[in-house]
């Protein structure tokens, strides 16, 4: 019997229920969290489904994204990641040198623990207007009157608790400025690793591509009132601007469709 916690109750065998937050305009997925696990779906070509929590469907763990497989569920990127490398055989994501391994390991521990810090940092300076235009999510929260009273509310929460964790975490406690210039020299460090390289590992891709990418996208695509960093990412280390297409191009040939229509499964396999 599956279980009673499952969203998806009727599910195939061995296809993977991906759970994450809605679409948005300006890219399919506004969680890097989410779009590197949906891009790493892609690079591994493996049959799955996207199902929007609307906001209010969570793991167990409290966690989005979260996935279904199998009648069981799984929650945290990394630790979904780990398992179906496992269950669907896909070991050649990684480097094969433990040496290698290694190194791919500290580069997305820059880009998670990191680059999306800093990020959140220099966001929660600024304000989250963004997120309620129809563009984001304000489409969930109503029309007129009853929009307004919720946008000031859920400003307001998100403010405090944005700033609440980017302060315990430390990245808070930086002015902007000083954020910026740890920006930069965060992406200088990744500039430097990718170099003229095709992906990260070389001339595949490997998990470290998913999680850069799901990480860096949001530099350029997602909106922040100082765009020192997005000239940083297109001009100064240009390396990387490409490198985001060339991914784009080939993993998401459904990215304008999906952010034009904000369908949840659009057909990622071009003919």
């Amino acid at each position: 019997m599956p279980s009673t916690a499952l969203l998806k109750r009727d599910w195939q065998k061995d296809h993977v229920y991906m759970i994450q937050y809605p679409r948005c305009r300006v890219m399919p997925q506004m969680s890097p969290w989410s779009l590197k696990l949906e891009t790493w779906l892609r690079m591994a070509d493996i049959p799955f489904t996207n199902i929007n929590n609307e906001f209010k469907k969570f793991s167990v763990k409290g966690q989005v994204p979260f996935i279904e497989l199998n009648g069981r569920q799984i929650a945290d990127s990394n630790i979904i990641i780990e398992h179906l490398k496992q269950e669907f055989g896909k070991t050649d994501m990684e480097p094969s040198a433990p040496a290698d391994q290694a190194i791919a390991n500290a580069f997305s521990a820059l880009a998670e623990d990191r680059l999306t810090w800093i990020m959140g940092a220099l966001r929660c300076k600024t304000d989250f207007d963004f997120v309620f235009t129809d563009d984001f999510f304000g489409r969930y929260h109503g029309t007129g009157a009853k929009r307004a009273m919720i946008k000031f509310a859920m400003k307001r929460w998100m403010k405090k608790v944005a700033h609440g964790r980017s302060q315990a975490q430390g990245m808070g406690r930086h002015t902007a400025e000083e954020l910026t210039v740890m920006g930069k020299d965060t992406l200088r460090s990744i500039s430097i690793f990718l170099a003229d390289k095709q992906y990260f590992g070389g001339d595949r891709p490997t998990t470290l591509d998913a999680t850069m990418f799901g990480h860096l996208a949001g530099i350029i695509y997602i909106p922040l009132k100082d765009e020192e960093l997005k000239t940083c990412v297109k001009e100064t280390y240009s390396n990387i601007g490409k490198w985001i297409d060339r991914i784009k191009e080939k993993y998401w040939p459904d990215w304008e469709e999906t952010c034009n229509t904000m369908n949840m499964n659009t057909h990622h396999k071009k003919e």
